[in-house]
C-alpha cells in the first residue's frame, strides 16, 4: 500500500475510533481519553493507537481497560471500514502532552511574564 493509503486508512481509524469513545462505549472513563494518532500495518491487521488522558493520573489502568475492550472497538472499525482486514488494536499512552506541560512549566519559571515587564515599561 503506497503511503498516502495507508495515511487514509490510519486517518479514518482515527476518526471512526473517537467517535466509538464518546458516543459508543458505556464506560464513562474513556470520554477522557483523546486518540493523538494511529499507526496502522500496510495491509491494515494491526493498529496501534496513542491516547493521551486528561487528567492523567491513573492512566495505567485505563491503558489497560483500553486494551481489555479493545475487541470491541475492533467489531465498531469494521461495521464502517470496506477492508479485507479489521485491525487489532493495541492502546499506548502518549506521554507527549505531559511532557509539553513540564517544559511549559520550565519556561514560565525562566521567562519573566510579560505584563509584569509591560507594566515596568509605562512607567
Amino acid at each position: 500500500m503506497n503511503k498516502a493509503g495507508k495515511s487514509n486508512l490510519s486517518t479514518l481509524v482515527h476518526r471512526r475510533l473517537s467517535e466509538v469513545l464518546l458516543f459508543e462505549s458505556n464506560d464513562p472513563r474513556f470520554r477522557n481519553v483523546t486518540i493523538s494518532r494511529v499507526e496502522a500495518s500496510a495491509n491494515l491487521s494491526f493498529a496501534k493507537v496513542y491516547v493521551s488522558i486528561f487528567p492523567p493520573e491513573g492512566h495505567e489502568e485505563l491503558i489497560k481497560s483500553l486494551n481489555h475492550a479493545s475487541g470491541f472497538f475492533s467489531r465498531q472499525l469494521g461495521q464502517i471500514l470496506k477492508t479485507r482486514n479489521t485491525p487489532q488494536l493495541l492502546f499506548k499512552y502518549d506521554a507527549g502532552y505531559d511532557h509539553s506541560d513540564e517544559i511549559e512549566t520550565l519556561l514560565r519559571d525562566v521567562i519573566p511574564d510579560e505584563t509584569d515587564s509591560s507594566q515596568k515599561n509605562r512607567f
